[in-house]
């Protein structure tokens, strides 16, 4: 988006208008990064936090864990576990019966309407968790999530607001490194509700790349970037992963290291998107260091291998090479 058409989306928004919806108004990157809140990913958090998500920094485990929330967050678990029973039992009911992951609950959530959630997504392979948007409806209504969501405006815009500068290089540099068109749109949305550090990428159904980033103490850039790389990085790795013979041994001494990655194919996703995103952020040397000696072996030797033109395929098999040549036992 060109530099003076997002100055006009900005000026123009509710947001500068002080409009009485100012809680969801988008603002813009100056290249055009869309950052804002959604009622959607609110209230999806809002019902995970009402059933038991309770990740989060653990500041005491005995004799009782006790788990740091962002003030938001505080204030919405409090409001939700005491509010209308009904909801809740009606969640749990809905998760017991639709075990699958939460990225898949993201993907389906970002492409149903707004509250009051009239329908849900459209995409073939999301229809497993058809009537989501009707638990959504439930707890949009019976928590009065939307007056919920008007009293922690303040905290939502001062979030959105610590993303305007900084992230515009890094995504496009992304972008360049994964030959991602510049016509697919990147949004970069906010949420409290989730843990410290905490950011989850989907795409939704036009391909758009949704960034959903938890509460941090500054911008979470690397995690911005990293997520957006796995969108692109991650099939292919699933499709390349099979002819990684050596793959077993490096994520066993990778894991010593303090690789927390429990597959092959998460760990390589991993280190490689890890690469992109401290290219991106253009990380000191101390940084891949740091990386390498986490197990993510010879990540500054990955991140170069996207200056070769290559296909992502091929490039994904070659930084696998490049983890098991790096690692120690092999020098």
């Amino acid at each position: 988006m060109p530099r003076l058409l997002a100055l006009l989306l900005l000026l123009g928004s509710p947001a500068f208008a002080g409009s009485k919806g100012d809680w969801f108004a988008s603002l813009y990157t100056g290249e055009g990064v869309e950052l804002r809140n959604d009622e959607r990913v609110f209230t999806l958090f809002a019902l995970f936090n009402a059933v038991g998500f309770d990740q989060g920094p653990v500041t005491r485990k005995d004799p009782v864990p006790k788990v740091i929330y962002h003030p938001v967050r505080q204030q919405v678990r409090g409001r939700v576990i005491g509010g209308d029973p009904e909801v809740r039992k009606a969640a749990d009911a809905f998760f017991d019966a639709h075990p699958t992951a939460l990225r898949r609950y993201l993907s389906y959530v970002v492409g149903s309407d707004m509250p009051p959630f009239a329908a849900g997504a459209k995409a073939k392979d999301l229809q497993e968790l058809k009537g989501l948007e009707q638990l959504l409806g439930k707890a949009w209504t019976g928590w009065k999530l939307e007056e919920l969501m008007g009293s922690v405006q303040g905290d939502y815009r001062k979030a959105l607001k610590a993303y305007l500068s900084g992230t515009d290089f890094p995504i496009a540099r992304a972008r360049a490194l994964l030959k991602v068109p510049e016509t697919t749109e990147a949004l970069i949305v906010v949420n409290l509700l989730d843990a410290q550090d905490q950011v989850r990428a989907v795409q939704g159904e036009s391909g758009e790349a949704f960034l959903i980033v938890g509460p941090s103490d500054s911008p979470n850039v690397e995690g911005v970037i990293r997520e957006f790389a796995r969108l692109w990085v991650e099939p292919a790795v699933s499709r390349q992963v099979g002819k990684w013979a050596g793959g077993v041994a490096v994520l066993r001494e990778a894991q010593l290291a303090g690789a927390p990655e429990q597959s092959l194919q998460d760990y390589a996703t991993a280190a490689i998107t890890q690469a992109i995103a401290l290219r991106s952020i253009e990380a000191s040397d101390a940084s891949f260091e740091a990386a390498a000696a986490r197990g993510y072996f010879g990540i500054k030797d990955i991140s170069r291998l996207f200056d070769e033109g290559k296909s992502l395929d091929t490039l994904v098999l070659d930084a696998m090479q490049k983890l098991e040549t790096r690692r120690p036992a092999k020098k």
